[in-house]
């Protein structure tokens, strides 16, 4: 498992293949189809233990404090293992998030309705997700500096847009670090406002 994952974080999962992962641990590739039937299945199992890692209970007392932790740690570990995102994309069999259940219980706890809560969560990860995927579009911290830098000398060489134009001269660079830290904090006040409302629908009410 661990040896198909380091072949997928140096190559991409387009590399993985048994005999890679044979190679990696210096076994022949058939003693593999003992621990799993197809290339499918193998990767079927990776998602497993990507998720396993990703959602992690870090015993915070309150939902916001565990759903703000959940956040970080996936933002985090993804911007380090970049090829997980596309085997997270993949159409697997669903696997336990060990925080999941104890963060919709404390929601449920704070007035919301299950499937409110279940929304609130699934909107959380993927605004995470979500996040760490720009940034590996945007190729690094460097391109992005490059990019605001352009907007800032346009905005200075302009008068139509003075609020553009003072913002971006109050700016000093853009961290795409502080981007997540406003989502997140925009997010989990959002969704306190939600828990403080009963008469908010979820998604899902809305669709009926």
């Amino acid at each position: 498992m661990f040896a198909a994952l380091a072949v997928v974080d140096r190559q991409g999962p387009e590399a993985l293949t048994i005999r890679s992962v044979a190679r990696q641990v210096g076994a022949p590739p058939m003693s593999l189809y003992t621990h799993f039937a197809n290339k499918d299945e193998l990767m079927d199992l990776m998602v497993g233990e990507i998720v396993r890692h990703l959602y992690r209970d870090n015993a915070n007392a309150t939902w916001q404090s565990e759903l703000e932790a959940v956040c970080r740690r996936i933002y985090a570990v993804l911007l380090e293992h970049p090829h997980w995102t596309q085997l997270l994309s993949r159409p697997t069999p669903s696997s336990d998030a060990p925080v999941r259940e104890r963060l919709l219980a404390m929601m449920v706890a704070d007035g919301m309705r299950p499937e409110l809560a279940f929304s609130v969560f699934s909107s959380a990860m993927v605004s995470t997700v979500g996040l760490v995927m720009a940034e590996h579009t945007l190729n690094g911290q460097a391109q992005q500096e490059r990019r605001y830098q352009n907007l800032k000398d346009w905005s200075a060489a302009t008068t139509e847009n003075p609020i553009t134009r003072e913002a971006m001269a109050s700016s000093a660079q853009f961290v795409m670090q502080e981007v997540f830290d406003v989502t997140l904090r925009s997010l989990v006040r959002g969704f306190e406002a939600m828990a403080r409302d009963a008469s908010i629908e979820s998604p899902a009410e809305k669709r009926a």
